[in-house]
């Protein structure tokens, strides 16, 4: 909500002091939106939504919005609102800045929660910040294209392109544990072997690191598929993992029907933290999407911190499940036949 009171005051600013940008020529880019069904009542001529997470796509096609899958072009205003990571921040506003005509306008939104103030003090350094407000518990910096020649952002885009992280993996700021291998995915790797065959899922798969581990000890793996809600997430699986059994595909987890119940095994380290905060029901959901995606043989190989309550959602959907294996940090959970709609409690 607050971020949209920000976004309606930059529509405010438009009106009062950037005319142009409302002329029916002009373009807008809203750029990595993490709300986008909000953007419909900001009345701007041809509005674009780019996103990497597939659900703000979808959002905002059903919204009538258009959603390429990557910019080739340039737009009079661009209109971005900052995640909670610095690196990645400075990554998107480099981005961002790049997607803006000669004399076009760039406007940044963020809350002081997700670090605004340090965001505004480090653009100051590189660049002249035409206007800056405060508003609903953060800022709003704008920012005017004076040339075509730009190098202010230069070390900044780095942090928005796959580079290999401390461990020799493709990653970037953004994806979950980007620069090292996440303990709990370390450990659920440590039980890979020749038991886990046939066709495998890895829901969540971030840049790969699960796949690839499973790949290499897991010599009766036939297939493995990659999902992932997040297209950088993706693209960096890609340069980490080079084999014909490996499948990648863009999806939020809530679409995971579409690919059928296929897999003998579902592996996967689900996220128990949402935009909003912690989440228990965000994990459930990858419980829900292994028991959609799995045969009626199927097994799905969880790992999770110890104190989340996820046993219960699992009784529910799957006849077996125990304990696999845990240590003072993590468990893992190993859950077997899924209960179909006839016999699920």
């Amino acid at each position: 909500m607050e971020s949209f009171k920000r976004l309606q005051y930059i529509y405010k600013i438009i009106k009062d002091f950037y005319p142009e940008l409302l002329r029916s020529e002009a373009s807008t880019l809203f750029f990595n939106f993490m709300e986008t069904t909000n953007l419909k009542s900001i009345d701007l001529p041809n509005q674009v939504i780019y996103s990497p997470y597939k659900k703000q796509r979808v959002n905002g096609q059903k919204i009538g919005f258009e959603t390429p899958n990557r910019i080739n072009k340039k737009y009079d205003s661009v209109i971005t609102s900052i995640p909670k990571s610095h690196e990645e921040a400075l990554g998107q506003i480099a981005q961002a800045y790049q997607k803006i005509k000669f004399g076009g306008v760039l406007f940044i939104e963020g809350s002081k929660r997700y670090g605004i103030d340090s965001i505004v003090k480090a653009l100051s350094k590189k660049i002249n910040i035409e206007h800056l407000s405060s508003k609903a518990h953060g800022k709003i910096a704008i920012i005017k294209v004076t040339s075509t020649k730009e190098k202010a952002f230069a070390k900044w885009l780095g942090y928005a392109s796959p580079s290999q992280n401390n461990e020799g993996f493709f990653s970037m700021p953004g994806l979950f544990s980007y620069n090292r291998i996440d303990p709990a995915s370390k450990f659920l790797a440590s039980i890979f072997d020749d038991q886990i065959n046939g066709q495998v899922i890895d829901s969540g798969a971030g840049w790969g690191y699960l796949s690839s581990k499973i790949l290499k000890k897991c010599s009766m793996v036939e297939s493995i598929t990659l999902i992932d809600h997040d297209q950088r997430a993706i693209d960096c699986a890609k340069k980490n993992i080079e084999s014909d059994k490996a499948r990648f595909k863009w999806i939020d987890i809530s679409e995971i029907h579409e690919l059928g119940r296929n897999f003998d095994t579902a592996i996967c380290n689900p996220p128990f933290h949402s935009s909003k905060g912690r989440s228990i029901a965000l994990g459930q959901s990858f419980i829900t999407a292994a028991y959609e995606s799995l045969t009626s043989t199927g097994c799905l190989l969880l790992v999770a911190n110890i104190q989340l309550p996820y046993e219960n959602k699992i009784k529910a959907l799957f006849n077996d499940f125990e304990i696999y294996s845990q240590n003072k940090y993590f468990k893992i959970i190993l859950a077997k036949r899924p209960k179909r709609h006839y016999d699920v409690v």
